[in-house]
């Protein structure tokens, strides 16, 4: 699969929370932000009011992260192992690139906002793309059905909401890609067994 050339505001997004990462959001400013996406203030103003704005971005940081493991997983897997290697790629990501207490900033941004929130936006590739697994799960008869692929996926997208909210909760001291290898497979048996 070729590689899809990085979009002008995506660049914009993953040098702003490498930055937040590595300096903390407080101490990144948007000159920072610019100089590392090597854009221009003008092009930074086009796709954002402020760095505030950028907060909301995170789910976008995810689903690009989604969809280059597109490109890489092997479509021989079974539904259960797809769904264990994204879980662990993405929360790796997220525990050695993300501040936690961003996480818990949005989280809490995504209770109270009027605006759209975005982790729970079904449009997102993450939920199209996960929701086909557990389809391809429940096709081939390896997941019970007794609930439907988008059912499954609320259940599964709860777990891992919960997991990075408790994440955040603690500050981030423990292995949130070991901590979720864990209790994960339950969570499968689940499918598998029914609920």
């Amino acid at each position: 699969m070729p590689r899809k050339r990085q979009s002008t505001k995506s660049r914009i997004i993953k040098a702003a929370w490498n930055l937040f990462y590595k300096n903390g959001y407080d101490e990144t400013t948007v000159e920072d932000i610019i100089n590392a996406s090597k854009t221009s203030k003008g092009t930074f103003y086009h796709y954002f009011k402020s760095k505030e704005g950028l907060l909301n971005t995170l789910s976008q940081l995810f689903d690009e992260k989604y969809e280059e493991l597109a490109g890489i997983i092997d479509p021989k897997l079974s539904a259960y192992d797809k769904l264990i290697f994204l879980n662990h790629e993405l929360f790796y990501m997220i525990e050695t690139s993300i501040d936690y207490s961003l996480i818990a900033y949005l989280y809490s941004a995504q209770l109270v906002t009027k605006d759209k929130r975005s982790l729970s936006d079904h449009k997102r590739f993450y939920f199209s793309w996960l929701t086909e697994i557990m389809q391809d799960g429940l096709d081939s008869g390896e997941f019970m059905d007794t609930f439907t692929a988008e059912e499954l996926m609320d259940i599964y997208a709860m777990f891992e909401r919960a997991l990075l909210y408790d994440w955040s909760l603690f500050k981030g001291k423990y292995s949130l890609s070991e901590y979720s290898g864990k209790l994960l497979p339950h969570v499968l048996d689940g499918f598998i067994n029914g609920l």
